[in-house]
């Protein structure tokens, strides 16, 4: 599934229950990976929350698959931009990196 193509063309509310929890299974799994990645680039600070989002889809994946359809655009979009902001984050530390 990807971030920046059909998982963004498409509302995740025109997708089916068990595809959206699929989604978010997977906004989960890239969550978990980020988090990994920034502490290891010493970006401790984002880690805690990130991982605290993580619990909050994981315990919620029920209700945000089967929810009103502009709750579960919402939060599925905004997870999705979280992930898009936190990764052009650790891109650019490791740009930076490189370049020293």
């Amino acid at each position: 599934m990807q971030l920046n193509g059909e998982a963004t063309l498409t509302k995740p509310s025109a997708l089916a229950v068990s595809e959206r929890r699929a989604l978010i299974d997977h906004l989960r799994e890239v969550i978990a990976g980020l988090a990994h990645g920034l502490a290891a680039d010493g970006l401790l600070d984002l880690v805690p929350p990130l991982l605290e989002i993580n619990k909050v889809l994981r315990d919620m994946t029920d209700e945000i698959s089967r929810a009103d359809p502009v709750y579960s655009d919402e939060i599925i979009t905004g997870t999705v931009r979280l992930i898009k902001t936190s990764q052009a984050l650790l891109d650019d530390r490791v740009i930076v990196q490189t370049i020293h």
